[in-house]
């Protein structure tokens, strides 16, 4: 760890290199035991249940997680923007003042999204394609949930509470739900992708608040020595393209499944699930390193710092690629022994996993570039982008998938995963000079003064 950290060090400067190391070794051990606990949590579930409810599950879960995105209406992301952002120009009533507002919208989304649950379950909108009536109504009420603890795990993260930001859900929520869920199975017998939900909405709630209480201690300090202000003038203009990329990102990542079950029907989603968690273990790195590096993005970008912004990108970049690479290597050598702990017949999709985490790998190749492009002032071209891929990916699913299946469902993903990134470099090198992939590292672009 010490030459590791001189390397760091030498490349990036005392003070950067403690700030990332410190919180950076922290959040990715946390990712890493949050990775294999959410492998084991969906594999416990899978087991619990037969392929078609687990289907089912997984369908309504990917659902929660998409309408979490819409609630969020980009707040978790604009926190990490705009709180280190007003901190460091000793903002402090400004930055209390997000914070609150925030709170409030997203208070007022999750009631709305409840009520249009609770109205589609009352009149059986498409109720069928989830497998029981109320199912929108649980969709919607853990995606609020999941909408709340995004942001607060994001505002935690901005006050340096690494810890707290990861914890609650990373790791107490994927230990407890399957848990719960487990003790239901022991007491009635069965387990119905309702229990499930119920299992994980109840879980989810808990930790939410947990979080909600630390990160409210850690604003009052500030708002008691400086009176919460407004400044919507400001935060409006981008939480717009930010909320619209979080959407995008979250459909991007969780509505395959959801085509899958309504195009070919639930097992086989039940077995793109599987193979789709398992290669999101590829983007283990990436998370890591976005989650601890995007406030320092935002605060050395808007600074005006961009040769520290630069060398930050460059470690990153080289990190993520390495390690990310020798997971690909791995997950080739025991992928279907991985697919076989959800259920033995998912190995067979074996092929479909190979697809997917090349696009992981290629994601990884290019860096925090995402990260970057909303931590600086690309929010609407990154929205744009987003927008056009994933309407090309989505267009190739539905052409492709009754006809070749589960496979043309992977193969389209990953070829949008390669079109973004390359993209996205392109704009980061040519708009303000930083390029966080791989080439960048060893072809380092000319910094553009901001």
């Amino acid at each position: 760890m010490g030459t590791f950290q001189q390397a760091i060090t030498r490349v990036m400067g005392n003070d950067l290199a403690e700030r990332l190391l410190g919180s950076g070794v922290l959040a990715l051990g946390v990712k890493v035991v949050s990775a294999a606990l959410s492998f084991v949590m969906l594999a416990a579930f899978a087991r619990m249940m037969s392929a078609g409810d687990f289907g089912r599950f997984a369908q309504m879960l990917n659902l929660a997680i998409v309408v979490a995105a819409v609630l969020g209406l980009g707040l978790p992301t604009a926190v990490l923007r705009f709180w280190p952002g007003h901190m460091a120009k000793s903002e402090f009533s400004l930055a209390a003042g997000f914070a609150r507002d925030a709170q409030r919208l997203l208070l007022a989304a999750g009631c709305l999204a409840i009520l249009a649950g609770a109205v589609a379950g009352y009149f059986q909108f498409h109720g069928e394609s989830l497998g029981l009536r109320w199912g929108w109504l649980w969709v919607a009420v853990l995606g609020g949930l999941f909408s709340y603890g995004d942001y607060y795990s994001s505002l935690l993260r901005a006050q340096g509470s690494t810890a707290w930001s990861l914890v609650p859900r990373d790791i107490v929520w994927r230990i407890a739900a399957p848990v719960g869920a487990g003790l239901w199975l022991s007491w009635t017998g069965q387990l119905s992708p309702q229990a499930a939900m119920a299992m994980s909405t109840i879980v989810m709630l808990v930790t939410a608040l947990a979080q909600a209480a630390i990160s409210a201690r850690n604003v009052r300090k500030i708002a008691s020595a400086a009176p919460p202000q407004s400044n919507w003038m400001s935060w409006r203009r981008p939480l717009l393209p930010l909320a619209g990329a979080s959407i995008l990102y979250a459909m991007v990542q969780q509505l395959d499944v959801v085509i899958v079950g309504a195009l070919i029907g639930p097992a086989e989603a039940g077995a793109y699930f599987a193979a789709q968690k398992t290669a999101s273990l590829l983007g283990l790195v990436m998370i890591a390193g976005g989650l601890v590096a995007a406030p320092l993005m935002s605060a050395a970008y808007h600074a005006g710092r961009i040769e520290e912004l630069q060398r930050m990108c460059r470690i990153l970049g080289l990190a993520i690629a390495v390690v990310t690479l020798v997971g690909l290597c791995l997950m080739a050598l025991i992928g279907d022994r991985l697919l076989a702990i959800f259920d033995p017949a998912f190995s067979s999709s074996y092929p479909v996993l190979i697809i997917l985490a090349l696009g992981f790998t290629i994601d990884a190749l290019a860096g925090p570039s995402a990260y970057l492009m909303q931590m600086t002032s690309l929010e609407g071209p990154y929205l744009r982008l987003m927008a056009i891929v994933y309407a090309f990916v989505l267009s190739l699913q539905f052409l492709l998938v009754p006809q070749y299946g589960v496979i043309a469902a992977a193969a389209a993903s990953a070829v949008g995963v390669c079109l973004w990134n390359i993209i996205a470099v392109g704009l980061l090198r040519n708009r303000i000079g930083v390029d966080p992939s791989l080439f960048g590292y060893f072809f380092p672009p000319k910094a553009i003064p901001q």
